[in-house]
């Protein structure tokens, strides 16, 4: 359909407009007429002006704008008419003239809500026009009634030629083929739409999927999402689909899955290689302990022991970076992870009691190595701890995790850096307990007293938790 179709559609579907509003004019002023020529009195008329309230209200519905005019043009040839055919009464006029005002007012009252109906609709088509997603919308019957600006540019098919199309049209532009999409599934509920997975968010339907046709025939990964269109007493009406092109996002996330997998390929290699050469190294070390007796020299070869000690920490915990920020976070139940991660080590004598059940924190799926090293901190023999517990407490700014001992402390001059990469007399682990928290913006901080036990809070946002 080209623009000189639509504008011949157009006039078309005025001039019908037109013929409909004067032939149903024609026959309420001439069923009105008739009866007083045939000798009714006006006044016996059941209801005379109540025909006439018909070609009214659909000339002021289709032709807002014209709604008064037109009804004060009925009304006039009613009361012309009525008057003059009419016997004469001492009401006469006064009742003409009431029912004349009548009509202009339900003319009015008709033109005034179908002009704003008109405005409400141009609102809603302009907010869709400029959505920055290519957007649609379809109709129970699965025609066309609103394609933006957005999806011309996607698709390269104008407004005019889509508009009112059914059969599955609309599907042409990115399969080249007649077929279902995601708005015909919310409609329907039909299978065939041929999307690998559809998942439900709320009331929304989402899917993606590769279609070869868009970019210029090069192919595109697009998002598809839709939902229902619902009238004021929740009927579906029809469906509305956003489609969004997110190929340069999965290109993306490819090449930088591609560099994490040759970056952890090449770390790997390199630890492999240095753990290599520090056995040597730890052969060579051994072999000099044996060989020489001089104080010095076994002081020299303690130096040397202590850095390649340094070197094997590094390594160690390099390895233990390499997957995290690999998967999403996710909302992990902090109960079990705390169980997952005791169940790795050996606590002795030492107790351990938490009580966090129910709670739940978003944060990388990684979040039982926190407590691996936080609880190994409290194990340490220095600490001289018996009791180790876990608990919460839900605070303005969101929710704090406490893992507390009743050891020895650490010490105020050790808590500037504790969670920095150089904090040697606790290792690596808390540094790394650190950086997986950051992850989903949940920090971590020392709180205990020397003397009287750690006492580490990691300090979870408010939108980061949830007590199920």
């Amino acid at each position: 359909m080209n623009f000189t179709d639509i504008q011949t559609a157009l006039v078309t579907d005025t001039r019908n407009r037109i013929a409909i509003i004067a032939g149903i004019a024609v026959l309420t002023l001439g069923g009105n007429l008739l009866a007083m020529v045939l000798g009714t009195p006006e006044s016996l008329l059941p209801l005379p002006t109540l025909p006439l309230t018909i070609p009214i209200i659909i000339a002021s519905y289709w032709y807002p704008r014209r709604g008064i005019p037109v009804s004060v043009c009925f009304a006039s040839v009613y009361a012309v008419t009525t008057y003059f055919l009419s016997p004469p009464g001492p009401l006469l006029a006064y009742t003409i003239l009431l029912r004349a005002i009548l009509l202009v007012l339900i003319g009015g009252v008709v033109a005034f809500l179908a002009t704003k109906l008109r405005e409400s609709e141009q609102q809603m088509n302009q907010i869709i026009e400029f959505l920055p997603d290519a957007t649609f919308a379809i109709d129970r019957e699965g025609k066309v009634i609103a394609w933006n600006r957005a999806i011309e540019e996607m698709t390269g098919v104008k407004k005019e030629a889509m508009l009112g199309r059914g059969g599955y049209e609309y599907a042409v532009p990115f399969y080249g083929e007649p077929r279902p999409l995601l708005a015909d599934l919310v409609l329907h509920g039909d299978p065939e739409t041929g999307y690998p997975s559809v998942r439900r968010s709320g009331d929304v339907l989402v899917a993606e999927i590769h279609t070869p046709l868009l970019r210029g025939g090069r192919g595109a990964h697009i998002k598809f999402a839709a939902t229902a269109l619902l009238d004021r007493s929740g009927e579906v009406t029809g469906a509305i689909e956003s489609i969004r092109d997110v190929s340069d996002e999965v290109m993306t996330e490819a090449a930088l899955q591609n560099a994490s997998r040759q970056l952890n390929t090449l770390t790997g290699i390199l630890r492999t290689d240095l753990a290599n050469r520090l056995a040597v190294l730890y052969g060579h070390l051994s072999v000099g302990v044996m060989k020489f007796d001089d104080p010095a020299v076994l002081s020299f070869i303690d130096d040397l022991n202590n850095a390649a000690n340094g070197i094997r920490r590094r390594i160690e915990i390099s390895r233990e970076f390499r997957n995290i920020g690999m998967s999403p976070p996710a909302w992990i139940p902090v109960q079990q992870t705390v169980r997952k991660a005791a169940a790795t080590l050996s606590f002795g004598s030492v107790s351990l009691d938490a009580w966090t059940e129910r709670l739940e924190i978003f944060a990388d799926p990684h979040l039982a190595t926190v407590f691996t090293h936080l609880f190994e901190n409290s194990l340490a023999p220095a600490t001289k701890a018996s009791r180790i517990v876990v608990t919460y407490h839900l605070r303005p700014e969101g929710c704090a995790i406490v893992v507390e001992d009743d050891g020895t402390g650490i010490p105020d001059a050790e808590k500037g850096d504790l969670f920095g990469q150089k904090a040697e007399s606790y290792g690596h682990g808390l540094f790394l307990a650190h950086e997986i928290l950051a992850i989903t913006g949940i920090a971590i901080r020392e709180t205990g007293t020397f003397g009287t036990g750690a006492r580490f809070e990691i300090l979870v946002p408010p939108e980061g938790y949830r007590v199920v």
